[in-house]
């Protein structure tokens, strides 16, 4: 049981981590769109979007690679640190030279302000390499201690220069940088990963031109595969978007943004584990019954998503007056069809980690592909049909796309039970459930209820053996009997 303990922790760590960040977030909004006028703050935005996009490229993802080799081979985890130091650098040399690309007028004046953008760039970078090498050295309690030192001097440094010092995007630049080169101090320092990563890149220099051209390749051959998945999500609403926003307007497109928001809350809750996850995944890879820890995990993971996207789409309605204002708020009926999508790309999402655990990433990159492929050729194919509707159709096609491809293919490396009987029923009622707002039925909340209660109670009959045995287990424990009598294979 020390898998699920440890998987328990890690969730636990990572959730303080992504508290500390949004509720910073949280605060620091309202200050932003107070001092900086609206074309300030667009800059700031198009600045994240630019940096988000920018990094997997520059950084080739190679410290998602550095985790997964330092798990697998503890031995050479500081060559494997150092060789993730150096091309973050080289990523950050590289976005210096295509600062001038800045001024095209597509990225709305954010090219004023190159060098700070370099700057906030490489602390971003930099920071985001440290916690991913502290992953792969199994520090997880220092990524919230660094994530709560970033999110607080970021907090202070913002209401100096943007509230006080009216400095306004410049303000702006200058907290968003000092906060993670806090937390990288921090990591390089005092969580000792400086050291590591020196002593790593000794060795490097140390070893035969053979042996380090061979560790380099094999960190690349797993991390480059993985650029098109750290890009897809954000390809394909971008995609979206952009064909809305030619066909049918800007005001379609924000509708369609705004629409977007309530679903996404399902893929940050789920970010958050998947963290977690991929580390005990990777720590499990070389253990006996691999196999049914994922069995177990996914049937948590898809009882509790469908359940809370079932759930979310019965108060879409109410929500939506909470967090879409003015005429955004006809854009509610689209999100059940969303939340659908975003199930999807949760499930495919974890049948990802199955491929980076067994160390197969290419199928990861084919089948992005594919589902991007799909969502470029129907949308713009269903938007005359059915308008913004699909649009949201489209990218849950795509997903779907993507998870059964991972599902049917990762048998190859990894057999572990998918659950179809119960998916797929939960599939059509959450489907019935979006579909009846957007032909403004009657009584669909009468309707949309029962779906709830129906998905709760499918996925409630695909968990109920684990349920008892878990209650089994803790009368055993409290009995003092031991688990000498204890069924393992029972669970699923």
């Amino acid at each position: 049981m020390g898998k699920y303990r440890n998987l328990a922790i890690n969730v636990a760590l990572f959730t303080a981590n992504a508290v500390a960040t949004k509720l910073i977030s949280f605060f620091l909004v309202p200050l932003y769109t107070y001092y900086m006028s609206a074309g300030e703050y667009g800059i700031t935005d198009m600045s994240l979007t630019v940096i988000y996009l920018v990094m997997p490229l520059a950084t080739l993802d190679i410290a998602e690679s550095a985790v997964r080799f330092m798990v697998g081979d503890r031995g050479s985890r500081g060559e494997y640190a150092a060789v993730a130091f150096i091309i973050t650098v080289l990523s950050v040399v590289l976005v210096a030279c295509l600062t001038p690309l800045l001024d095209f007028g597509v990225f709305g004046g954010l090219g004023e302000y190159k060098g700070l953008f370099v700057i906030a760039y490489a602390t971003s970078a930099f920071m985001s390499m440290c916690g991913e090498v502290s992953r792969g050295l199994d520090e997880v309690k220092l990524i919230p201690i660094c994530a709560v030192a970033s999110s607080l001097v970021t907090l202070i440094s913002a209401g100096i220069f943007i509230g006080v010092m009216r400095m306004g995007v410049t303000g702006y630049f200058i907290s968003a940088s000092a906060g993670p080169a806090v937390a990288v101090i921090i990591y390089l320092f005092l969580g000792g990963i400086g050291k590591i990563a020196c002593e790593g890149m000794r060795k490097i220099l140390s070893s035969n031109k053979e042996h380090t051209r061979e560790l380099i390749h094999s960190m690349l051959r797993y991390s480059l595969p993985l650029i098109p998945n750290s890009l897809f999500w954000w390809l394909g609403s971008g995609i979206n978007r952009l064909f809305i926003t030619g066909m049918l307007g800007i005001s379609a497109s924000g509708l369609f943004a705004a629409a977007s928001k309530i679903p996404s809350l399902l893929n940050s809750a789920y970010s958050v584990f998947q963290q977690a996850w991929q580390l005990s995944a990777f720590q499990e890879s070389k253990k006996e019954g691999i196999s049914r820890f994922f069995s177990m995990v996914f049937a948590v993971i898809q009882a509790g998503m469908t359940g809370v996207c079932a759930i979310l789409a019965f108060i879409a309605p109410w929500l939506a007056t909470l967090l879409l204002q003015g005429e955004t708020f006809q854009a509610w009926p689209m999100i059940g069809i969303l939340l659908i999508s975003n199930l999807f790309n949760v499930f495919a999402t974890f049948y990802g980690t199955v491929y980076s655990t067994t160390m197969h990433t290419t199928y990861i990159m084919k089948t992005t592909v594919f589902g991007a492929i799909s969502c470029i050729v129907l949308t713009p194919a269903l938007i005359p049909i059915i308008g913004t509707y699909g649009a949201c159709i489209a990218s849950a096609v795509g997903q779907a796309l993507v998870f059964v491809m991972r599902a049917l293919d990762s048998r190859r490396y990894l057999r572990f039970d998918v659950g179809w009987k119960y998916l797929i029923p939960t599939v059509v009622v959450l489907i019935i459930q979006s579909v009846l707002p957007v032909m403004s039925f009657h009584y669909w909340q009468i309707v949309s209820l029962i779906c709830v209660v129906l998905v709760l109670m499918i996925q409630f009959m695909r968990i109920r053996k684990m349920i008892i045995n878990i209650g089994g287990m803790s009368r055993l424990l409290k009995g003092k009997k031991g688990f000498h009598g204890y069924n393992r294979d029972r669970w699923l």
